[in-house]
């Protein structure tokens, strides 16, 4: 069992003035969602943990009193959450996630910053910018292994699209505490989770049905166990997303890179990171009479992705015309049309989580 220091960075809107959106959501109510995920799942995995800010979000607690607080407690890793931002207006293009640890060779600080940054990336799907160092005054002034994280840019219109998804920042939180636990040499185990049963023979069970990306998804227990050891959104459909992840599971721990949940794979994720449950293998989306995609679409996709994207909002009565698989310039204004309806505050043409979860519950 462990000591984890962490914390939400900044405070929340009774505290600081800055810190925020263009449209004013403040940064600490992003970073708090996940926090309180990363929380949840390194206690329900046995590990002691303590908050340095304030979780009600009305003080913004100074950096010295953070870092003091962990050195004092003897904290044995200390992770500082984040989204960035570069400035008060919105921008087009996509931010990303970087990781940061002190300037110069912190090799315990980094082999850290490595387990967890991967993860944020395919949690949250967006651009990786790689990992950082910074002369930031908690990785400075920490007597442990300490990171920042930055999980998004807040004036990013395609990272906000992440940040404004409940379902991403919780993702994220996994995905840290994962990278934590990870970097720490235990196993991970979800708050609900039932003490794992079979030993050997679950991971048998598994290893019997080969994991891939293809058509028609395959989804279940099994695939939501995978995706909680690669540290990607946790949804039992085995899509593009996480067989990026995959790939990145595979080549941080020397495997064969091929997205492939083999018995070589299966055997890495129940050896260091993750329980198997019983599977389940009949996918959620093939119940759907229109089922969405799982990746973020944008003017220039192409694909089955789109197609999907397209049916769904002829059947919304958004016209796209012909469904031909091509995001252009028709494709782009029905998403901006559906956007301004259902999703007012996001109208950017770009189809992404909140989109597609407006658009299920319209045509499904």
């Amino acid at each position: 069992m462990a000591k984890i220091a962490i914390c939400a960075g900044h405070g929340g809107s009774d505290s600081t003035p800055g810190k925020r959106t263009p449209d004013g959501e403040y940064e600490w109510n992003f970073n708090d969602k996940v926090v309180r995920a990363a929380i949840a799942v390194l206690k329900a995995s046995g590990h002691q943990v303590l908050r340095m800010d304030d979780a009600s979000g009305r003080t913004d607690i100074g950096l010295t009193t953070r870092v003091n607080a962990a050195n004092n407690w003897g904290a044995d890793v200390y992770v500082s959450v984040h989204h960035n931002a570069l400035s008060t207006e919105w921008f087009n293009g996509s931010g990303g996630v970087e990781t940061y640890t002190y300037t110069g060779t912190q090799p315990k600080s980094e082999r850290l910053a490595k387990e967890v940054h991967k993860r944020i990336v395919s949690a949250m799907g967006l651009r990786d910018r790689g990992l950082k160092k910074a002369n930031f005054y908690i990785v400075k002034n920490t007597k442990m292994p300490a990171i920042l994280t930055e999980g998004g840019f807040m004036d990013s219109k395609v990272d906000i699209v992440a940040m404004r998804d409940d379902n991403k920042l919780k993702a994220q939180g996994e995905a840290i505490a994962t990278g934590i636990i990870a970097y720490l040499g235990g196993k991970v185990k979800l708050p609900g989770d039932k003490p794992q049963t079979g030993g050997k023979g679950q991971a048998t069970k598994l290893g019997s049905r080969i994991l891939r990306n293809q058509k028609p998804m395959l989804s279940g227990e099994d695939v939501k166990a995978v995706q909680r050891a690669v540290g990607v959104t946790v949804d039992g459909i085995f899509g593009p997303a996480t067989e990026t992840a995959v790939r990145n599971y595979q080549q941080a721990r020397g495997l064969q890179v091929d997205g492939i949940v083999g018995p070589e794979t299966v055997k890495a994720i129940i050896n260091n990171i993750q329980p198997i449950t019983k599977s389940k293998p009949v996918a959620e989306q093939t119940k759907k009479k229109f089922p969405l995609p799982t990746v973020t679409l944008k003017r220039g996709s192409k694909g089955t992705a789109v197609r999907q994207l397209q049916t769904a909002l002829n059947a919304a009565n958004f016209k796209v015309g012909k469904v031909d698989g091509d995001f252009g310039k028709l494709t782009e204004d029905a998403v901006r049309r559906f956007q301004k309806v259902y999703l007012p505050r996001e109208v950017d043409g770009v189809a992404g989580p909140n989109t597609y979860r407006e658009l299920d519950k319209v045509v499904n």
